[in-house]
């Protein structure tokens, strides 16, 4: 009881973040003018450590977000942050060493952590992160969250984001991807360097 009393009086469960203007890094693109077509064309992209290009959670197909719903958190449409049942699991599995390593985070909070750069190895840590996702979930859609979620993880090379990943991997936009291809760019989140398709495409 003191415990509750405690998280729920003392832990911090605000965002440094605003979900509908976020301020992240972006890539610049610059473009020319074509003399033969009179169009512009892309040049070059300018980025530092994050390679980012945002995209709208409208402009991406619904299998998309299905993949990585399906590889990352199946029940992210139906819990409230946090996913219980994986989060016993895992605290289980820590202290009780089960033969098989599963996470407990669900998209909401792996958003959080990667907005908040919140990355102590401790338990409070974890609290904070649940707090945190609870609290995104009681003041965004499903659809806002997931989009964040899209535009923010690390796809492997410094490539942030789904948009730049299609880019680099399939020459193509997000809104132009096939299940097949959204199936990969989710399969790369859990181990970004392991699972990239263009160095280690048996791994994905």
């Amino acid at each position: 009881a003191t415990f509750a009393v405690y998280v729920f009086g003392f832990i911090d469960d605000t965002l440094p973040e605003d979900l509908d203007n976020l301020v992240l890094n972006f890539t610049t693109t610059i473009y020319v003018k074509d003399s033969k077509t009179d169009e512009y064309v892309e040049y070059k992209r300018i980025h530092g450590g994050e390679n980012r290009i945002w995209v709208d959670f409208n402009d991406m197909p619904k299998h998309l977000g299905d993949a990585f719903i399906a590889i990352e958190d199946e029940r992210f449409n139906d819990h409230d942050g946090v996913d219980w049942k994986r989060t016993v699991g895992a605290f289980a599995n820590e202290f009780l060493n089960f033969s098989s390593k599963f996470g407990g985070s669900t998209i909401t909070q792996q958003l959080v952590k990667n907005l908040t750069m919140d990355r102590d190895q401790n338990a409070m840590r974890k609290v904070r992160e649940i707090m945190r996702a609870r609290r995104l979930e009681m003041e965004y859609h499903k659809d806002t969250i997931l989009g964040c979620y899209l535009n923010v993880i690390n796809l492997g090379g410094g490539r942030c984001g789904v948009e730049v990943a299609s880019n680099y991997y399939f020459n193509k936009s997000a809104k132009d991807l096939t299940i097949a291809e959204s199936a990969v760019l989710a399969s790369i989140v859990k181990s970004p360097e392991y699972y990239r398709p263009d160095k280690n495409p048996k791994n994905n």
